[in-house]
C-alpha cells in the first residue's frame, strides 16, 4: 500500500489530534474500506508533514491511548503490512482472554508507544494535560460517541472537525444493519452539537446533510473537499482489454445492486451460446443483510463459468482486473463518494454507474449513467459494449480528484 507523500495541507492549520480509532480496529483483519483508505490517508499525510505536535488518538478496548510520530508510524507500518503484529497480546490483553485477537495485538503494540493514556473517564482530563490549542480531527466514521466529542468540545482552545462521508444509514435504513440508522443518526446529532467545522465529501453528501439539519438553527459550518485517489503503486504491466470482461467491485451488500447484474447475467445466458458468455468478476468481502443473495450466487448454474466470485482482493490484482475489463458495473442504489468507478477511469475501464448526483459530479462526462432499477437497460447497454456498437464516453483519466487539493482546502478551512 502506497503512502500519500504530500506537502502543505493540514500544517496550516496547526496542531492536529487524528483519531486513528477506526484503523486499529481494522488492523491485521486485511483489504481495507474506502472510509478506512480516508483515514489512512490522513494518517501517512500527517505523518509525512512530520510535525512536532501531531498526534494520534485511538480509544482502546480500555481507555484511550495518545500517540506521537513514533506510535502513528508504527501503526502506519501494520496498516501497509510493513511491520507484523506482536504474535499475542500483553498482558492486559490476555487476562481479557483477547490475546489472538487481531485489535488487541495492535493495540498492545501501541500501547508501549503512548506518550499518553488514560481510562475511558479520564480523556477530559488528559486533554487538559495537554495544553489545547489544537483541533481534533475525525475522518472515520468511528469514536463519535458522547464522551469522546462532548469531551473536545468542551474543552478550552480545542476546536472539533469531522468527515462526514455519507447520510446513507439514515437516507436508506432498509439497505443496512439492523439498527444502524437509530445509531448513525445519533453520531450525526452529537456532530451538530460539538463540531466546528464538518468536512463533506462531495457536495451530494453536504446536500443530504444540510437537509436532515434543517431544522437546527445554527448548524456546524461545512465545506466540501472532495477526496482524492492514492499513487498507484506500481503500474500494471501491459494487458489486452477485452470487450467480455466486466468487473463489479466493492463490499456485497443490498445497496451495491448485485441482484441487478445477476438477472442480467441470466438473461444474457438465455440468449447467447456458452462460449459467447461476457465474464462477470465479482471482487469485494461479504457485507450484511446478503444471506439470500449469496445463496443464490453460491449455487448459480453461471458461478465458476462466466461468473467469478473473488472476494476481497489485494490492491495489485484489483488494478489488473480492471486493466482487462472493458467497464466496471456500479448499480449502487446510493453512495456519499464511490472510489470504484473512479480507480475504474484511471486504469482505463469504463466506469458505468447508476444515475446518482455523486456520480455526475466526481465523473462527469466520463461515465455512462443507466437507472439502477431498469434491468433492460443493463442488459442492452453490456450487449452493445460486448459487439463495440454502444456509442459511449472514452474514459479520461485526467482531472482526477487530487489529495493534495483536498487537504489545502480541508488545511484553509481549520486555518480560519
Amino acid at each position: 500500500m502506497k503512502t500519500v507523500r504530500l506537502s502543505g495541507g493540514l500544517g496550516q492549520s496547526g496542531p492536529t489530534w487524528l483519531d486513528v480509532t477506526r484503523l486499529v480496529s481494522r488492523a491485521g483483519r486485511g483489504v481495507l474500506t474506502g472510509i478506512d483508505r480516508v483515514e489512512l490517508a490522513y494518517l501517512d499525510h500527517l505523518l509525512e508533514q512530520g510535525a512536532a505536535d501531531t498526534r494520534y488518538l485511538l480509544r482502546s478496548t480500555r481507555g484511550y491511548l495518545l500517540l506521537d510520530r513514533v506510535g502513528g508510524a508504527a501503526l502506519a507500518r501494520v496498516l501497509r503490512g510493513e511491520a507484523a503484529l506482536p504474535a499475542r497480546g500483553d498482558l492486559l490483553s490476555r487476562a481479557l482472554g483477547k490475546g489472538s485477537d487481531p485489535r488487541h495485538r495492535v493495540e498492545s503494540l501501541l500501547r508501549d508507544a503512548a506518550r499518553d493514556r488514560c481510562l475511558r473517564g479520564g480523556l477530559a482530563r488528559m486533554i487538559r494535560r495537554s495544553g489545547g490549542g489544537f483541533v481534533y480531527l475525525n475522518t472515520g466514521h468511528a469514536n463519535l460517541s458522547e464522551a469522546t466529542l462532548g469531551a473536545f468540545g468542551a474543552a478550552a482552545g480545542v476546536r472539533v472537525a469531522v468527515l462526514v462521508h455519507d447520510l446513507i444509514p439514515i437516507t436508506h435504513p432498509d439497505l443496512v444493519e439492523h439498527g444502524m440508522a437509530g445509531r448513525f443518526a445519533g453520531r450525526i446529532g452529537r456532530i451538530a452539537r460539538h463540531a466546528d467545522l464538518v468536512i463533506c465529501n462531495s457536495s451530494a453528501t453536504e446536500a443530504d446533510l444540510s437537509a436532515h439539519w434543517r431544522g437546527i438553527a445554527v448548524p456546524p459550518p461545512r465545506i466540501v473537499a472532495q477526496l482524492g485517489l492514492a499513487p498507484d503503486a506500481r503500474p500494471v504491466a501491459d494487458v489486452a482489454r477485452r470487450a467480455d470482461q466486466f468487473v463489479m467491485l466493492g463490499t456485497i451488500e443490498p445497496r451495491k445492486n448485485h441482484a441487478l447484474m445477476l438477472d442480467v447475467w441470466e438473461l444474457l445466458a438465455a440468449r447467447l451460446p456458452p462460449g459467447r458468455m461476457p465474464d462477470l468478476h465479482i471482487i469485494g468481502p461479504v457485507g450484511w443483510r446478503v444471506e439470500g443473495l449469496m445463496a443464490r450466487l453460491r449455487a448459480h448454474p453461471l458461478l465458476g463459468r462466466s461468473i467469478h466470485l473473488h472476494g476481497p482482493l489485494p490492491e495489485a490484482e484489483v488494478r489488473a482486473h480492471l486493466a482487462r475489463a472493458t467497464a466496471l458495473l456500479f448499480p449502487s442504489v446510493a453512495e456519499g463518494y464511490g472510489y470504484p468507478p473512479l480507480e475504474a477511469l484511471r486504469a482505463g475501464a469504463l466506469p458505468i454507474c447508476s444515475d446518482l448526483p455523486v456520480f455526475r459530479e466526481t465523473l462527469g462526462n466520463s461515465a455512462v449513467y443507466l437507472d439502477a432499477t431498469d434491468t433492460y437497460c443493463w442488459l442492452t447497454t453490456v450487449e452493445k459494449h460486448m459487439s463495440g456498437i454502444a456509442e459511449l464516453p472514452r474514459p479520461v483519466a485526467s482531472g482526477l480528484p487530487d489529495w493534495s487539493v483536498h487537504f489545502d482546502r480541508v488545511g484553509a478551512a481549520l486555518a480560519r
